[in-house]
């Protein structure tokens, strides 16, 4: 590996890092705004989407230049391959967030709370998230192993969420558009928990070599 080349690499992994730091801070922000039922948090959150889609663009313009200015090795493109695939997922995580901010003004002047495991999945889904970030940063694949174990909660919060309000607007037509608005808000969130167990198996795969995709 050229001196240039690994310099050029290095610093396409630590604008990847950013990208997760940026995209964390956003999920973090529609929290809030969820648990809190505040549609100005949400605005915030919407307000960011394009600055998260212009640098995704970025990051995967700067991966292409890199192949096409050098000749990687195999684990070279491996590493390279993997951070593309990474910077769409955290892209993706951005959608995820931008969506949930939108949901956000149809429940939060209504009477009801949100549910209790409404509040615990969001918080659930932003330390994976947080998570991810460190091992992202750190490329450690023991914690991408425990990411990827703590999507069953999620997915099973999700479930309970989804059956709970459905339940809620069959007894009471008026909860329609809240209810529906917080299922909505749920199902991104579960999204977002997927999207990090994939940015964890990339990780494994960078760092052991092993696919473990379908496994876990």
């Amino acid at each position: 590996m050229s001196v240039q080349f690994a310099h050029a690499l290095e610093g396409l992994l630590n604008r990847c890092v950013d990208m997760a730091a940026l995209v964390q801070g956003t999920c973090e922000q529609v929290t809030d705004a969820v648990i809190l039922r505040q549609s100005g948090i949400a605005q915030v959150v919407i307000d960011t989407e394009e600055q998260i889609d212009a640098e995704e663009v970025q990051i995967e313009r700067a991966a292409i230049n890199l192949l096409a200015e050098h000749q990687p090795t195999a684990q070279d493109l491996r590493t390279v391959f993997a951070i593309v695939k990474i910077n769409s997922d955290l892209e993706r995580i951005g959608d995820c967030a931008y969506n949930i901010a939108q949901m956000v003004p149809a429940f939060a002047p209504a009477t009801q709370e949100i549910p209790v495991e409404l509040a615990s999945m969001a918080r659930s889904t932003l330390k994976q998230l947080r998570d991810t970030t460190r091992c992202l940063g750190l490329n450690d694949p023991a914690l991408a192993d425990e990411i990827c174990k703590g999507d069953d909660l999620i997915d099973a919060l999700y479930h309970h969420i989804y059956n709970d309000l459905q339940s809620q607007m069959a007894a009471n037509a008026s909860r329609v558009p809240a209810d529906l608005s917080m299922i909505m808000v749920a199902k991104n969130f579960e999204r977002i928990a997927d999207h990090c167990t994939n940015i964890a198996e990339e990780i494994v795969f960078l760092v052991r070599g092993q696919i473990i995709r379908h496994v876990h």
